[in-house]
């Protein structure tokens, strides 16, 4: 019996299709599963990061709890084992089952973690039966050495690649019977809509890009495959965007840290290095993955580095361009280290001006107490005649008052440099304030022939804190009387103005201020005579009261002089300005 040609080349073509569908089955299935595998080991490792940190960043809660939580983030099955191997927590088990004899099965993926820090396989879980891609990590819990471990079940992927290999076979059957029947035009559309899907699935396949989109064919089966071709690259695209999602995340929180943070790997190499860490340590360029001696100069700072490695921690304090830092290193669990870069030349300042402080506190109180200890016993001595009684019961009184104002300045001074003193704004008249603060000098004053006198009153009205402007006053006036010649003393007030501020100079005609001397007046208990400011009274805190009070204020102070011929000190206080935020009227 003979077959007729045509129905013997239609008998081969079908067969050729059916065999080309079957192939583009198996094809398609085996690639489709192993990218969706690919894809499922590159989701387990982004997800068995995110455990390790869950875990370190969840001490003291329940294991159970922090099993719960992760597998609520990441979708995946999350169990938690001991160094023995035997399950602590199951976010798909109650706590009662915890301890049943299966639980304690040996596991490949958890005594490769064990052994190895991080191991993977595919196989059925004894705990229900169904087929798993797991992943587990060492990490460690309360000093204890565990395991956590991510589960994807194999068989929706399984499932998932059966269903891209049937309609990649349906596809390519439909395509292969249209060829058939269709014109060469359409066999050259089929050819290259499936050309597409090959590409794309190859590409996924090779855990490449997935590239563009596949086009939709105008035959309704090569668009269904194009679709779920498509729908795979989707998935695929949003896995890798929330993978880069989370990276970025991680490295924009590293550019934000205002601390120096540095990750090397294990043979010391920067991995990461961000902003502040470059700045601190003075460089702009690092390449990536060079090595920390090329970048770091400090031999001190550069074997502590490349020793973070293999050493557990480290800790060291070096000055590097003008800056103290602190440095401290933490050796990683999964090799190389994490280094914190830390300046602490300004906490280094504060508490050297804090040890002058007190040892200079310290001397200014002991002196008088001194002086008032041996005046007592003294006294105490019934012979003593009485113009001597009379004389050290003087010193005692007079270094008494001594005492009082240096701890009533020390008070004040303390208070406006901790930050507990606001000053109010208020509308005030400085010429005003400058007599009421003479007055109470005036007395004193005119027992030595002291001249007095304010230049350009009602020039402006400040907006500030009158008390404060009272207290500047005063203590400039003091320190100006104390200096001044007998009989022929001058001290003027003249007020001003200048770039939106009331400018007030204070000019004496005394003894002046050496020029070397000039820079540090307004530091806390410098004299220029110390002798005799002691002996007429002075603390030596005066101006440095003075210098916070103007700057509370947003002003500022600076000081003149000429040895011999006199001291001008300036300050400033903001203009009074109708509406302004804060300003009442007085």
């Amino acid at each position: 019996m003979r077959i007729p040609l045509r129905s013997a080349t239609w008998a081969f073509g079908a067969g050729a299709v059916v065999l080309v569908a079957a192939s583009a089955w198996g094809v398609a299935r085996w690639a489709a599963a192993r990218a969706m595998f690919d894809q499922g080991d590159r989701g387990l490792v982004a997800a068995t990061a995110l455990g390790a940190e869950q875990l370190r960043a969840s001490r003291g809660l329940p294991l159970d709890s922090v099993a719960g939580a992760l597998a609520l983030a990441t979708g995946y099955r999350v169990s938690v084992f001991d160094g023995e191997m035997a399950l602590l927590a199951d976010s798909d088990l109650g706590p009662a089952t915890l301890d049943a004899p299966a639980h304690r099965d040996s596991r490949s993926e958890v005594e490769g973690a064990l052994l190895r820090v991080t191991a993977t396989s595919r196989r059925t879980s004894p705990l229900d039966g169904r087929s798993y891609l797991f992943r587990a990590t060492r990490n460690y819990w309360e000093g204890e050495s565990v395991v956590i471990r991510f589960g994807d079940p194999v068989g929706p992927i399984q499932d998932a690649a059966a269903r891209v290999a049937r309609l990649v076979g349906a596809g390519v059957l439909a395509g292969g019977l249209l060829v058939l029947l269709a014109t060469h035009r359409t066999a050259g559309v089929v050819t290259g809509s499936l050309a597409e899907v090959r590409r794309l699935l190859t590409r996924l396949a090779a855990g490449r890009s997935p590239g563009p989109r596949v086009k939709l064919s105008g035959v309704t089966e090569l668009a269904q495959l194009a679709s779920s071709a498509n729908r795979v690259r989707a998935e695929l695209e949003e896995q890798v965007a929330r993978v880069s999602r989370e990276r970025d995340e991680l490295a924009q929180l590293m550019d934000e840290v205002a601390e120096g943070l540095m990750a090397l790997t294990g043979d010391a190499r920067i991995l990461l290095i961000n902003p502040a860490a470059r700045d601190l340590l003075g460089v702009t360029g690092v390449p990536p993955f060079a090595p920390v001696g090329s970048i770091v100069r400090d031999p001190v700072l550069r074997d502590l580095l490349e020793a973070s490695v293999v050493r557990p921690q480290g800790r060291l304090e070096v000055k590097i361009g003008g800056r103290e830092l602190e440095v401290r290193t933490k050796m990683g669990t999964g090799g190389g280290s994490v280094v914190l870069l830390v300046d602490v030349t300004e906490m280094r300042r504060l508490e050297a001006v804090r040890s002058d402080f007190v040892a200079n506190a310290s001397h200014e109180l002991k002196t008088p107490l001194t002086v008032i200890r041996a005046a007592a016993e003294t006294v105490t001595d019934a012979s003593l005649p009485p113009d001597l009684r009379q004389k050290f019961l003087e010193s005692i009184e007079g270094n008494t008052v001594r005492l009082q104002r240096l701890v009533d300045d020390l008070l004040d001074l303390s208070r406006y440099e901790s930050g507990a003193w606001r000053p109010e704004r208020v509308r005030l008249a400085v010429d005003e304030v400058a007599w009421a603060a003479w007055r109470e000098q005036e007395a004193g004053a005119a027992g030595r022939g002291v001249e007095f006198e304010v230049v350009g009153a009602g020039a402006g009205e400040a907006l500030g804190d009158e008390a404060a402007v009272y207290q500047i006053f005063r203590n400039l006036f003091e320190n100006a009387l104390r200096y001044v010649p007998e009989g022929r003393g001058r001290i003027t007030v003249e007020i001003g103005s200048r770039g939106g501020h009331v400018v007030v100079a204070v000019t004496d005609n005394g003894a002046g201020i050496p020029a070397a001397s000039l820079p540090r007046i307004f530091e806390r208990f410098y004299r220029v005579d110390a002798a005799r400011s002691r002996q007429e009274g002075g603390t030596g805190l005066g101006l440095a009261i003075v210098r916070h009070l103007v700057s509370s204020m947003g002003g500022e102070v600076s000081a003149e002089s000429v040895w011999g011929s006199g001291t001008t000190i300036t300050f400033s206080v903001p203009f009074y300005r109708a509406g302004a935020v804060g300003a009442t009227a007085t």
